[in-house]
């Protein structure tokens, strides 16, 4: 039985490996698997949502005192946008993004993922007194059908590879500095090759001391194209305006210890 048990723990670990293999090998064309929702699947594209970790843990309640410092480019998450069935209904995207899932069901329950993929979402995700993984799942997947598991190891896939490319190493570069945002902007847009320019939006909130500084970075994605992120043509121009950054803000790094 332990055997048996130990071969299965395995292979879940090898999938979500593979996961991850296929979107850090994207940029050469290797293809990604398919995330499909079962349920309600009548959506247009994705937000798929970065955090800068300093940035938001900076802000307003910040994040608990066990919050890693080892990433400065976290994950948020990856959302659906209004299915159509709603908007049929009445419902409008602002609803949508205040309720989500809670529309159809309502589960507040966290995900059932194997340890080492939650110990690695555990690294890159911020800690809030409400526990976000949980957030999430209620959120923006479980009312979709979405395996939980290949769901949050592709999301996790997606961070690395923007972690990993040009447009992280930019974002790194700078930390602890004041960027503007037409640069920040050009560095996504060359990076991605991409001529959505809009596709990225970026979300800015105040420190302590009142100083405006970067907490998210949001990218717009067709929804039929997911697998090909982060390649241009999976990127789509932002729907609905939500950039609230000025022209110039801060980068925060970690406090020195």
């Amino acid at each position: 039985m332990h055997d048996r048990l130990a071969a299965i723990h395995r292979n879940l670990v090898a999938a979500i490996l593979a996961v991850t293999f296929a979107f850090a090998t994207q940029r050469a064309g290797a293809a990604a698997p398919v995330l499909a929702p079962s349920e309600h699947s009548d959506f247009t594209y994705y937000t798929f949502a970065l955090t800068w970790q300093p940035g938001i843990c900076s802000t307003e309640d910040g994040c608990l005192a066990d919050q890693p410092k080892s990433a400065l480019i976290g994950l948020h998450g990856l959302w659906a946008s209004l299915p159509a069935t709603l908007t049929a209904q009445g419902v409008t995207s602002q609803q949508w993004w205040q309720r989500g899932c809670d529309f159809f069901q309502h589960s507040d329950a966290a995900p059932a993922l194997d340890a080492p993929l939650e110990r690695r979402l555990d690294d890159v995700m911020p800690h809030f007194t409400h526990p976000l993984l949980t957030h999430e799942y209620d959120k923006h997947v479980q009312c979709f059908g979405f395996d939980a598991e290949r769901f949050f190891a592709t999301a996790l896939a997606m961070r690395d590879a923007v972690a990993g490319g040009a447009f992280g190493a930019y974002l790194v570069q700078h930390a602890g500095r004041d960027v503007t945002h037409a640069e920040l902007s050009a560095a996504f847009d060359t990076d991605f090759a991409t001529t959505a320019t809009t596709s990225l939006q970026l979300q800015c909130g105040h420190d302590a001391t009142g100083r405006t500084v970067l907490t998210q970075l949001w990218v717009s994605i067709d929804a039929t194209k997911l697998a090909d992120f982060p390649q241009a043509d999976s990127l789509i121009d932002a729907p609905i305006a939500q950039d609230n950054c000025p022209s110039t803000f801060r980068l925060p790094a970690w406090p020195a210890p």
